[in-house]
């Protein structure tokens, strides 16, 4: 059957794009202007899919997906446009469209784009078609007691765990919330895991359930999940670039809804619960293999996929071992369809929250994600008792810069300072624009003294760093003020930690002499 395509809008050329590119693979496409005919469209006839220009119909995307999650359509809405209001389309996405597509990047992405979202239906598609089976299961075997009461667990199941996890964008609370939603009790096993990525880092959640683990064990179970797992990805993932968060739920309903918190390396489980066999250990250590090379995890782990793609992974290692029956394995893959659209969402959102706090001139942080990153290090150094240092830097001269050489040649400075600054830091180190010709670096777990150790490679590297504009050579310098946890007693927040830097900045700029540490003169 053909896939039939509504594309909404008003341009002659983005009809023919998509004629182009999608009629020539198997697509049937249509177009209309964003008329009221566009709502009887999408109810009285059967689209997969309707690309809708954003720029043209702005918050009229909102009327039309409830039509189609009203209607209980299959179809799927894709928008496009010029650039799009990043809070907007972020809520638009949590709404229920499927995804965003800037225009200059249709032609590259726009069939994956659609072929993705028809996955998405068929995983959605799945997921409808077991909840109304179980339904006519439950009317006819009214007799058979027991097996209703397993369907109905795991149909309970399925509905909390879509509503738990369908549209949750923050990761971190992934595997609390799939415990939460009753796992434990429709399956019956020894430890639940999800490997992820949002962003750049990869994460490992594990629950133990009742189990205990020490750090050798845990290291251990992460490499032989990560080794399988970049088989079925095709490519190696390092496991030192995998964060590990592990927790351990005494009852389906524990402590799991508080989450892990970010960024935290490894909770090791320990206390009361029992070790896990010595067998389980043994394999877990030495990576076992059988005689045909495969792995004991091999029928374990499930990849995350949509549109054919791996996003991640599922695992869960059932009690003692034991095979999985046909019932459990179907529920797991349906478990895995709502995680890898839910995965796919999180990412989405991360990548469109992240084009709103990045600055577009120099790729840093603009000032809303300096903001925020501030105040969840301080939050971090204030929970692990660690350090935790600001250095405001302001441009030397910058006015005199755009005055004599155009405002064109301060942003060719700004970028570069940019580029310097990163490259001078450490990877754990936050490099933000404050605003105009400052700069702001966030340094966790690093007192006044290494600050300043670090400042001198700022220098060094500006210093040796060529300014060209043309053939003229810009003298390009910074002024810098120093703050730090470590330095002060009083309460601790953000705006004193902003305040005492930026007052060191006031002095060195006025003095000259480069740096006041914020207890010297703040």
């Amino acid at each position: 059957m053909v896939e039939k395509i509504l594309v909404v809008s008003e341009r002659e050329e983005d009809g023919d794009l998509f004629d182009k590119i999608l009629a020539n693979r198997g697509f049937q496409v249509e177009v209309s202007p964003p008329s009221r005919q566009v709502e009887t469209m999408i109810v009285e006839q059967e689209f997969a899919a309707v690309l809708a220009d954003y720029d043209l119909i702005g918050n009229r995307a909102y009327k039309w997906i409830r039509l189609i999650q009203e209607d209980r359509s299959k179809c799927c809405i894709i928008l496009y446009g010029e650039k799009g209001n990043g809070e907007k389309i972020s809520e638009m996405l949590q709404a229920g469209a499927y995804g965003f597509v800037p225009r200059s990047l249709l032609p590259e992405r726009i069939y994956d784009t659609v072929v993705g979202a028809l996955e998405n239906r068929k995983a959605f598609g799945e997921i409808l078609a077991m909840i109304e089976e179980l339904r006519e299961v439950n009317e006819r075997l009214e007799l058979e007691k027991q097996a209703l009461r397993s369907k109905n667990r795991e149909l309970s199941f399925i509905n909390r765990l879509s509503s738990e996890v369908s549209y949750e964008l923050n990761w971190d609370n992934i595997l609390p919330r799939i415990v939460n939603a009753g796992l434990p009790e429709v399956v019956d096993a020894e430890l639940i895991a999800v490997l992820f990525r949002v962003g750049s880092e990869w994460k490992l959640a594990v629950d133990l359930l009742k189990k205990r683990a020490n750090e050798k064990t845990l290291e251990g179970l992460k490499n032989n999940i990560i080794q399988e797992f970049s088989l079925l990805l095709g490519e190696k993932v390092p496991a030192r670039e995998v964060a590990l968060c592990a927790q351990k739920s005494n009852t389906a309903s524990s402590t799991a809804s508080s989450g892990y918190p970010a960024g935290m390396p490894c909770a090791v489980a320990r206390g009361c619960g029992t070790q896990f066999s010595s067998a389980f250990l043994q394999e877990v250590r030495s990576s076992v293999r059988n005689s045909r090379g495969v792995c004991w995890l091999a029928n374990c782990i499930w990849a995350l996929t949509l549109a054919g793609k791996p996003l991640g992974a599922f695992i869960l290692v059932p009690k003692e071992r034991r095979p999985l029956s046909d019932a459990q394995k179907e529920l797991i893959s349906t478990i895995c369809n709502i995680l890898a659209m839910s995965l796919k969402n999180a990412q989405e959102y991360y990548r469109l929250e992240e084009m709103t706090i990045t600055d577009g001139l120099t790729g840093v942080y603009n000032h809303k994600g300096f903001i925020s990153l501030v105040q969840r290090e301080l939050q971090r150094a204030k929970r692990y008792d660690k350090p935790l240092s600001l250095v405001m830097i302001d441009v030397d001269n910058f006015k005199a810069i755009n005055d004599s050489l155009g405002h064109q040649a301060g942003d060719r400075v700004l970028q570069e300072v940019a580029c310097c600054l990163k490259s001078s830091l450490r990877k754990t180190d936050l490099v933000a624009r404050y605003g105009g010709d400052e700069f702001a670096i966030l340094l966790p777990e690093t007192e006044t003294e290494k600050a300043e150790v670090l400042m001198k490679r700022v220098l060094h590297a500006l210093k040796n760093h060529t300014f060209l504009w043309g053939e003229e050579k810009i003298v390009v310098g910074i002024s810098y003020g120093i703050s730090s946890t470590s330095d002060f007693d009083e309460k601790k927040n953000a705006q004193e930690l902003i305040r005492k830097a930026d007052c060191s900045l006031y002095y060195a700029k006025r003095s000259r002499n480069f740096l006041y540490p914020a207890m010297a003169k703040a």
